[in-house]
């Protein structure tokens, strides 16, 4: 998901130089009012005296001034996520089914609890690989005409649950939870694979945030994933219902990779040091 703040006129850098322009005007208006109290005379001293004053007491003007600027700040950040999410609702669903995992507002992180929300991108990246071009466009473009819709019908009382709480997006991700099960047959391998993408898409992080994904965190993430689809093949309704829609050789390799994700938590085990810790990687 590219970020195209800077494409945005209206809210890109351009922004930001508007509003330093504004700021930098009171400054500039300090200056000239001392300049005009001495007779139209500034010395390198006054200037930075002036300067000085002016960082300690900015005057309310100024102080208004950045509470505005600040504002327009936030609703900026918030605008463009609403954009992206409406650009992007078959991502998020995907985020979605291991949301449970990520720390919630200024929630601290924490390790064996918590997935770093840097992820995002780098599993964005690799569901996208696994899918390929044709199949992610095609989900995407669905997506979009549903919250599309949805919102068309909610009008300003739609929000994201409903869309996560939607059957039609219930059944998108579980098509292509099931599309891509193929690729964790082998899981440990797959694993691998999955911590270097995501590991190569991790931005900066802040000292909060920074939560390392390795194996643990991968697994625990893969089996967040396909959690809903074990939990309906262990129902006869659910094991008749998905092997009807998507064939028996579908149901057999989901079957494989519940039974490899298994063992790939008892492999994890083994080297984990206490019960809590093994409980969390399934």
């Amino acid at each position: 998901m590219a970020d195209d703040s800077s494409a945005n006129s209206e809210y890109g850098p351009g922004k930001f130089r508007a509003l330093f322009e504004q700021g930098l005007d009171f400054a500039v208006d300090r200056m000239l009012r001392r300049a005009e109290s001495q007779d139209g005379s500034l010395t390198a001293g006054d200037v930075r005296e002036e300067l000085q004053r002016f960082k300690a007491d900015p005057g309310e003007d100024t102080t208004s001034f950045f509470n505005d600027a600040w504002r327009e700040c936030t609703f900026a950040v918030e605008r463009l996520r609403w954009d992206q999410e409406r650009r992007y609702p078959f991502e998020r669903l995907m985020v979605n089914t291991f949301v449970h995992l990520l720390p919630t507002g200024d929630q601290v992180p924490i390790q064996g609890e918590h997935l770093s929300r840097r992820v995002i991108p780098g599993f964005v990246v690799a569901l996208l690989q696994m899918l390929g071009e044709e199949l992610s466009d095609k989900y995407e473009d669905f997506c979009r005409s549903m919250v599309t819709r949805m919102k068309a019908q909610h009008g300003n009382a739609f929000n994201w649950e409903m869309v996560h709480d939607e059957p039609d997006a219930a059944e998108v991700v579980s098509e292509v939870l099931i599309t891509i099960c193929h690729h964790f047959i082998d899981l440990k391998k797959r694993r691998r694979w999955l911590t270097d993408v995501i590991n190569g898409n991790m931005g900066a992080p802040t000292a909060a945030q920074d939560i390392p994904f390795e194996d643990l965190e991968c697994h625990r993430l893969i089996a967040a994933m396909y959690q809903p689809l074990r939990d309906a093949m262990n129902t006869p309704d659910g094991e008749e219902r998905i092997t009807e829609r998507y064939g028996r050789d579908r149901a057999r390799m989901l079957r494989a990779v519940f039974a490899e994700i298994t063992r790939d938590h008892r492999e994890l085990s083994l080297g984990l040091s206490s019960p809590s810790d093994v409980n969390a990687a399934q």
